[in-house]
């Protein structure tokens, strides 16, 4: 045992070595800590502590231990065990506290090194989770971190309150997955188990042959039964079909093994006034079925089976996956396609931007769902960027059958910073229909970024700004002699969307010679075949590789919504 806790101290003092480096941090210490590290000192006051009691990394990792172990052999005394999660959480958080120089924290430091970690934890509660005055400066996410890390530590003690502050922490920050992730592991772990209840339409008939349907137990490896007699005078040939079920999280999953009793086989020709059972277990854990597909071939004849809402006996009593409320702010984030209601709820994570839609199937039948086509996006500088992935919770791909009645989520993810997108087109396809919506001013960061927009002020002349079909050029001048760069800002100051298409312009020169431009590059795509939502700004700029300081003409060369347009701009003096 002494060999274990030292091995996971040295463990924690490295964490703590990445976290703190060379921090110190005044602390009181209960009497067995205290004794371990200080023998010959005599019970600390609150007010020894800036004078005696300097931790190091190492003394911090011995109340961090301390501190598990006593919160492990509680849970024990209990009857209880703490996961090898909660025990991480537990010590990360802990240390996250003892190394902090917030001195907001001091009273809960002052508790966690007396031994008390769980009053820390309520401490931390009761400050970060007050509501918040019109004169807090303390952001939001930072509360809803504290409060996060107060769980962590009241976890394995007192899961109502872990949850709670889990809870509390989520009202804070609502995107934050990892916040999701430990309220739905901390009900689970601690829901009731499954009560047993009667199966509507339990019994049933297929070909001649009497089914029963007894329900589903193993929710680690869920195993469903039916009990299947033949009553008539002749055999009757029984297959097994394909076998589905979707779990309390929205995802489909399929049945593993099948087979018959009587022979173990998926298949058997059931002998006159014979009774068998059939078991079909599935490959993934649930504890509750929201809906249960079973098909049968009987007498060669093919039927289907459902059950909604199925309890798996052993299972606990957890919450279904329901749609999430779009932000009361914008109600028209609600809406329905075809039988499908979807609730846009936003975009977060401003590194690597997610956005999620949550669905569900309102119609009569199954409804094939694809949102594997591109879906793009305008970011604050108006530039467009491609989803690097789209998924279905169904599946985890990007097209599934959606059952009715089941709500799923939809994630789509990019791979490229954005604060905000301006326009967001989402494009699903359901039964091989297409449907777009665009999304304006979708904002993923903390505060508003900086909108690229014309820059009127920087034009030489009012003739600088002009109009091309329903956009506005605002003409930069050109610079740099030896290889000119012309610099352009456009516009669409409309109220809808136009597809733009820009080829390479030309210069004219004194002795009417012309010169091609090397380079022209639209900022929003660099293709310069793009479409440009209304309201959004872009630059364009044309390189020149020959050297000129003048030029008698530029013309440019473009097509909006496939009309062509040829604009020219003459006398232009290229700058130094």
């Amino acid at each position: 045992m002494s060999e274990k806790k030292g091995s996971h101290t040295a463990l924690i003092v490295t964490g703590i070595s990445v976290i703190s480096g060379m921090v110190g941090i005044y602390v009181f210490l209960n009497d067995e800590i205290r004794g371990r590290l200080f023998p010959d000192q005599q019970v600390a006051t609150r007010s020894d502590i800036k004078e005696q009691f300097q931790l190091s990394e190492e003394r911090i990792a011995t109340v961090v231990a301390a501190s598990v172990a006593d919160a492990i052999g509680k849970a024990q005394a209990r009857g209880d065990e703490v996961s090898q999660d909660e025990q991480v959480q537990y010590e990360a958080a802990l240390t996250k506290l003892l190394t902090s120089d917030d001195p907001a924290l001091n009273d809960a430091k002052f508790l966690a090194v007396s031994g008390d970690a769980e009053a820390a934890a309520d401490n931390i509660v009761t400050s970060a989770g007050a509501p918040a005055e019109a004169s807090d400066t303390v952001p939001a996410k930072t509360r809803a971190e504290l409060l996060r890390s107060a769980g962590d530590i009241l976890a394995p003690s007192d899961a109502t309150k872990a949850l709670a502050a889990y809870e509390k922490a989520l009202e804070l920050d609502p995107d934050n997955q990892v916040l999701q992730t430990r309220i739905q592991k901390l009900k689970a772990a601690t829901a009731a188990k499954n009560e047993v209840k009667a199966i509507p339409r339990a019994s049933f008939e297929f070909g001649g042959l009497q089914f029963e349907f007894q329900g589903c137990d193993q929710p680690e490896t869920p195993r469903c039964v039916f009990s299947v007699m033949n009553p008539t005078p002749d055999p009757v040939y029984l297959r097994l079909g394909e076998q589905w079920g979707v779990d309390e999280f929205g995802r489909w999953t399929e049945g593993n093994r099948k087979k018959i009793e009587a022979n173990s086989n998926d298949n058997w020709t059931v002998p006159s006034l014979e009774t068998t059972q059939i078991e079909i277990t599935f490959r993934r854990a649930a504890n509750i079925y929201q809906l249960l597909r079973f098909r049968f071939s009987v007498g060669g004849v093919d039927y289907k089976k459902e059950f909604r809402d199925i309890a798996v006996r052993g299972g606990k009593q957890v919450e279904i996956k329901t749609m999430r409320p779009v932000d009361p702010a914008h109600p028209e984030y609600a809406y329905e396609v075809n039988g499908l209601q979807v609730h846009f709820l936003g975009c977060s994570n401003p590194d690597a931007p997610i956005c999620r839609f949550d669905m569900m199937n309102t119609g009569t039948d199954n409804v094939n769902v694809n949102v594997s086509d591109g879906i793009i996006a305008y970011n604050s500088q108006g530039v467009r960027v491609t989803a690097a992935k789209s998924l279905l919770s169904l599946e985890g791909k990007n097209e599934s059958n959606a059952p009715q009645g089941v709500a799923f989520t939809w994630e789509v993810s990019f791979n490229r910073e954005a604060e905000m997108f301006q326009s967001f087109w989402p494009q699903l396809r359901l039964d091989y229909d297409s449907y777009e919506r665009e999304f304006r001013n979708v904002m993923i960061g903390d505060s508003p970024p900086t909108v690229r927009t014309p820059r009127y002020d920087q034009v030489a002349s009012p003739d600088d700004i002009f109009d091309v079909g329903p956009l506005k050029f605002v003409f930069l001048g050109c610079r740099n002699p030896v290889n000119p760069t012309c610099t352009f800002d456009i516009e669409n100051p409309s109220d809808e969307g136009v597809r733009l298409n820009i080829d390479r312009p030309k210069a004219t020169l004194a002795d009417g010679s012309s010169v091609n431009a090397n380079s022209s590059v639209l900022e929003m795509r660099p293709s310069g075949d793009v479409y440009f939502p209304a309201g959004l700004t872009t630059t364009y700029e044309i390189a020149f590789r020959q050297e000129m300081a003048h030029m008698d003409a530029l013309k440019l060369n473009m097509s909006i919504d496939y009309k062509g347009y040829y604009p020219e701009l003459t006398d232009i003096t290229v700058e130094e």
